[in-house]
């Protein structure tokens, strides 16, 4: 099963729900306080299977247009409305003309980009004039470390050509250099709290699943056991529960 497969399995996508990892009344809240309503037009950076676009057309009565940056799930962006679009292109450079969005949404985006500077240029780009940018993110606690064995994973493997450790003041000051002025930043513990629970919904399951599996890390060039892989599991639990993991959200206007 590939990424794509994964992703658009309805058993899965109905297991994690809308807006995964994210909350969708978190996300709901935020569009609401930027003022999103049936006259506007939001473009989702790093739009996943699709279902936010949908869940903001139905919520608000808007339209909405999700940037796929992965595109095996554009297949399963599937939705008969003529008011959500999906593209399939880079985060830094969405097809569109400069000024097209009364929004731009990015929901745990931010920890995979390297480069977060052209991504909120774009954003900046995209967006009509007295338009709003709502970011909603995971970061790491300021002064903290990651779990011992995720940290090993991070550091002895191509993960950490993609994670990128962020504290919500490092946001916060790219928002700033890429030229915008925040008007609302908070920590979303509702965010993190859902995500724990459906970490510990699938846990049993998961492991094992895993357990049992014939998959062997090693074939797939990945140097950790499958043990390894379940106490990373644990850790990263722990690590949401204690607060090294934090989810913060956003919403800046262009200066």
């Amino acid at each position: 099963m590939d990424v794509g497969d994964a992703a658009g399995n309805p058993m899965i996508r109905n297991a994690l729900g809308d807006s995964f990892p994210a909350s969708p009344e978190v996300t709901l809240r935020l569009c609401r306080m930027a003022g999103v309503d049936e006259y506007s037009n939001v473009l989702h950076l790093g739009a996943g299977v699709g279902t936010v676009c949908q869940m903001l057309i139905e919520a608000f009565g808007c339209k909405a247009t999700g940037v796929v940056v992965v595109e095996p799930l554009l297949q399963h962006c599937i939705y008969e409305d003529e008011r959500v679009n999906y593209v399939y292109s880079k985060m830094s450079e969405p097809p569109f003309e400069p000024g097209t969005f009364t929004h731009v949404l990015i929901e745990c985006r931010c920890v995979i980009q390297s480069n977060l500077d052209a991504v909120f240029a774009a954003a900046k780009q995209m967006l009509a004039p007295g338009g709003q940018l709502i970011v909603n993110e995971p970061v790491i606690l300021s002064n903290s470390s990651l779990p011992k064995l995720i940290g090993r994973m991070v550091g002895e493997t191509r993960i950490n050509e993609i994670v990128q450790q962020r504290t919500a003041m490092d946001i916060g000051i790219e928002l700033s250099t890429a030229g915008f002025d925040v008007i609302d930043s908070r920590s979303e513990p509702e965010v993190t709290e859902r995500l724990l629970l459906k970490l510990n919904q699938i846990s049993m399951l998961l492991k094992m699943a895993l357990r049992f599996s014939s998959f062997d890390p090693h074939s797939e060039s990945f140097p950790f056991t499958k043990k390894d892989l379940l106490k990373a599991f644990d850790e990263l639990k722990k690590a949401l529960d204690n607060e090294t993991f934090a989810w913060h959200s956003w919403r800046a206007t262009p200066n």
